[in-house]
């Protein structure tokens, strides 16, 4: 796997350990669907990337810096209070271990947005904004 596949698997695998996450997904659901018992539920996507040259001692590395998308969804009366413990949760989980599981060299929020765009009740979204910095291998998918 690359290291974008191995870094997002680890944030799957952490958050999957939240006591008060429901349910840790990579692919969407139609929320529909979904059953109230599965909710807060968390969507991980991996999303912009920007590579650039870096030097260290002479040696020339790729350094990345990629951000993954934790879009969150609460169900319930308390929307607003449901997902601000969700974010806390999230931080908390994955400040844990800034390194990804040794696959990167830094990690953290870097945004929280709130969406209420077309949103009705009983649901509350937001996205938080990882981001983490890694070291690009060339030919190593």
């Amino acid at each position: 796997m690359s290291k974008r596949e191995d870094i997002a698997a680890h944030i799957v695998t952490q958050l999957g350990t939240v006591g008060s996450i429901k349910t840790v997904t990579r692919e969407p659901k139609d929320l529909g669907q979904l059953a109230a018992t599965s909710f807060p539920h968390v969507l991980v996507e991996s999303a912009n990337e920007v590579r650039e040259d870096a030097s260290f001692s002479g040696e020339v590395r790729r350094e990345a810096t990629l951000d993954f998308l934790l879009n969150i969804v609460v169900y319930g009366n308390d929307r607003d209070t449901n997902r601000n413990a969700i974010i806390e949760a999230v931080e908390e989980k994955l400040a844990l271990d800034p390194s990804m599981g040794g696959n990167a060299f830094n990690s953290g929020v870097s945004e929280v947005i709130i969406r209420e765009i077309a949103e009705t009740a009983p649901y509350g979204q937001a996205a938080i904004v990882y981001t983490v910095k890694y070291y690009y291998d060339r030919g190593n998918a």
